[in-house]
């Protein structure tokens, strides 16, 4: 399937203790996502699909609600829809551990960034 990432497995990385739910990143073969869990306290007042935005040091993030039979309620916001471009479990890993780093940098918050900027360090100033 041309949107695996061979080189890519199933790795959480970099858990820590958000708002009374546990923030980190999913890495897939086939995606890499910040996730928010469990929020089992959301599953009466929003349905899967339903878009959240929470509010981090670096500004806002939006998530999706989404449900797994093992994992329960949970938050996803996509990092990379894509994985194509990651050429090893290691380079992914570096770059959810700089996500979880630019999430609580305050500094970001003045001025919006992109994407890119925030994965490769750029200013958009």
């Amino acid at each position: 399937m041309p949107f695996v990432n061979a080189a890519l497995a199933v790795e959480a990385v970099g858990f820590r203790e958000f708002e009374e739910h546990q923030l980190g990143v999913l890495i897939t073969p086939w995606f890499v996502n910040l996730v928010i869990l469990p929020v089992e306290d959301l599953s009466t007042t929003h349905s899967a699909g339903a878009k959240i935005t929470i509010q981090f040091p670096s500004g806002p993030i939006e998530f999706t609600v989404a449900s797994d039979e093992v994992l329960g309620t949970y938050l996803s916001a996509v990092l990379f829809s894509s994985v194509s471009d990651i050429p090893n479990q290691e380079t992914a890993r570096m770059l959810a551990d700089e996500v979880m780093c630019e999430v609580f940098n305050k500094t970001h918050k003045k001025h919006v960034m992109s994407r890119r900027a925030l994965f490769s360090g750029a200013s958009t100033a």
